[in-house]
């Protein structure tokens, strides 16, 4: 059953980040969090926050991880595929 549901929630989580839409990953987040969406409110923080998860999820494609991972660096952050 635990596995039904994590393979459930990664399924989710992959296509709401692969959206690249803010308001769809709000709501899938908030739907696993109790309603709650604890994403960062600025825009910044915001994107800087989906595309180190972007980064750190090795079964999202190579190429879409790569485009995170450049946004990332571009703006002095660090990607989480280390």
């Amino acid at each position: 059953m635990y596995t039904l549901k994590t393979e459930t929630y990664e399924q989710g989580r992959n296509a709401a980040l692969l959206t690249l839409d803010e308001s769809m990953i709000r709501e899938y987040f908030a739907q696993w969090n109790g309603g709650v969406d604890d994403l960062p409110r600025t825009r910044n923080a915001f994107w800087r926050t989906i595309h180190q998860a972007i980064t750190a999820v090795g079964t999202l494609p190579s190429e879409f991880r790569l485009k995170s991972k450049r946004w990332l660096i571009a703006r002095g952050y660090s990607p989480r595929d280390d």
